[in-house]
């Protein structure tokens, strides 16, 4: 199984641990490798292993990312290995252990459409206090609202099926979050993700690891900013559109009012707010078709039934707030006069709303068929 497994290993300044990386995961069985220089320093360059047969060393030029790495590796995988069967990315620091590179690649197993991550334990003492709080708040989103679970989202061990590789050539991103989009990708596609456990190795509190805090945590996490953005963009849209129907409606003779929820409401507003919502919300699942969840419909096959899925969500999801906001002010007795509790409990149930809807979104509405 290892003879037609390509060890892929992306590396910018890399020091004296990289040829021993390579060693290493020789001593266990692994034979080929494809390396990729990152735009490393002159002085770092020599501490590249020797290109043979075997090893094969890419370069770029200047500095673009593990993301670009990765899919500059797999592009000359595809191109050039076509024999190799198997995957398997390493950090260049001696913080995977060769047996548990080995170990991953053994758990694919004959399943190509499937991704298995090398999870550490972040409970120990060992592991920096910043890799820990990192992988606790991805956690939380990846759980709560993506629905993948898995317990490293960070992990730099991963084994793949090269039957995956123009998936993974296609998943945006240049940085590190082409490793957080490549799961959301997975799992939007329906690509199995499995761990399996490894030793939790932590070299000088992770001095070497190039992650950019600031910078490549807003790369990570750019996909829920992405989707308030979209979010706050069809607000805007709403509120304007609704102040322009109701000056039209207003001008006409439409009269009365209608009973929701015991409230009476003037038809003009009830028909402003009917129109500015349809408007703004096809804004809505347009941005989060193309932007937000990245939907390739082009690879489903048959019809693109996301349109009804979004308003099958989104309809029930306006009876439901006002439904929920009207019971909670009668349970707790709040008086009309009180209109900033009013305020503040909605505010709360939109927020629930808001996030079970993204979670929704994201394994449902927007959710490729299984990639084949």
């Amino acid at each position: 199984m290892l003879n037609k497994t390509i060890v892929i290993i992306p590396s910018l300044d890399p020091d004296e641990h990289l040829k021993e990386t390579v060693e290493g995961l020789k001593s266990f069985g692994f034979t080929r490798f494809v390396l990729v220089d990152d735009g490393s320093k002159e002085e770092n360059k020599k501490n590249f292993p020797d290109p043979t047969d075997d090893i094969v060393v890419l370069h770029h030029e200047v500095n673009k990312g593990k993301g670009a790495g990765l899919k500059t590796a797999f592009a000359y995988i595809k191109e050039n290995l076509k024999d190799a069967k198997y995957m398997v990315t390493v950090d260049g620091d001696g913080q995977h252990a060769p047996a548990d590179a080995k170990k991953c690649v053994e758990a694919l197993g004959d399943n190509e459409n499937q991704c298995i991550l090398g999870a550490r334990c972040f409970s120990q003492d060992n592991v920096p206090l910043r890799s820990k709080i990192g992988n606790n708040i991805t956690l939380f989103v990846f759980h709560k609202l993506c629905g993948i679970q898995i317990s490293d989202t960070q992990t730099g061990l991963r084994a793949f099926p090269t039957a995956l590789i123009p998936l993974l050539l296609n998943i945006e991103g240049e940085r590190f979050e082409y490793e957080t989009n490549m799961l959301l990708k997975f799992k939007q596609r329906g690509v199995e993700i499995n761990e399996v456990p490894i030793e939790t190795v932590y070299i000088e509190e992770n001095h070497a690891s190039h992650f950019r805090t600031i910078q490549d945590s807003f790369l990570v996490y750019k996909f829920i900013l992405a989707y308030v953005l979209s979010s706050a963009i069809s607000f805007v849209v709403d509120i304007s559109f609704f102040a322009i129907f109701l000056k039209i409606f207003t001008k006409t003779s439409l009269t009365g009012s209608i009973s929701i929820f015991g409230k009476e409401i003037l038809l003009v507003q009830f028909f402003a707010t009917a129109c500015a919502r349809l408007i703004s919300s096809l804004v809505n699942y347009n941005i989060n078709k193309h932007k937000v969840f990245d939907y390739e419909g082009e690879n489903k096959e048959g019809k693109d039934n996301t349109l009804l899925k979004y308003y099958a969500l989104a309809i029930p999801q306006m009876f439901v707030s006002a439904f929920a906001v009207t019971i909670l002010v009668r349970i707790l007795s709040i008086p009309a006069t009180a209109t900033f509790l009013t305020t503040l409990i909605k505010v709360c149930v939109d927020t629930i709303i808001f996030l079970v809807n993204y979670r929704v979104q994201r394994v449902w509405v927007f959710a490729d068929k299984p990639s084949k």
